[in-house]
């Protein structure tokens, strides 16, 4: 017979190896410039002691003090002896408080100190600091600091 060779011939897959993995590499370097990681537009309170500052300090300040039974709003400064007391719960009526407060004395500081009970949930902790910080009219105590009441 002519012309009709018995050998096998074999598919030489080279080029397409190296098309597939200069394909691999270009997707992953696009990836890495399409994918970025964000920042999430967090403030994190910080911790100190309770109050509002020195005590030559005459800038009205507030403090939050949160119970089991309760939420506590507490001046300080020029807002010496003033005092509110809310139900547990009441997160909205906080807010509204709040931004009552805040109305009131303009020149109130813009920092919050929020003081918790040591049995008191982290959930309502985070709960008041979300109130604290904004209400439907916009921000209020955009700084808070986070102290911490020992009971036995």
């Amino acid at each position: 017979m002519a012309g009709g060779g018995g050998g096998t011939e074999e598919l030489n897959l080279v080029p397409y190896l190296d098309i597939m993995v200069n394909l691999i590499m270009f997707m992953v370097v696009v990836t890495a410039y399409l994918v970025q990681l964000k920042e999430a537009p967090i403030m994190a309170p910080s911790y100190g002691p309770g109050g509002g500052g020195s005590s030559g300090e005459q800038k009205p300040y507030l403090t939050v003090a949160i119970t089991n039974n309760a939420i506590q709003v507490v001046g300080g400064g020029k807002a010496q002896g003033m005092e509110q007391t809310l139900g547990k719960d009441d997160y909205a009526g906080l807010a509204a408080q709040l931004r009552a407060l805040k109305t009131a004395m303009p020149d109130m500081a813009e920092s919050l100190v929020v003081t918790a009970d040591n049995q008191v949930p982290y959930k309502d902790v985070v709960r008041v600091m979300d109130a604290a910080r904004n209400d439907k009219a916009g921000s209020l105590f955009p700084n808070i600091t986070l102290s911490v009441t020992v009971s036995k």
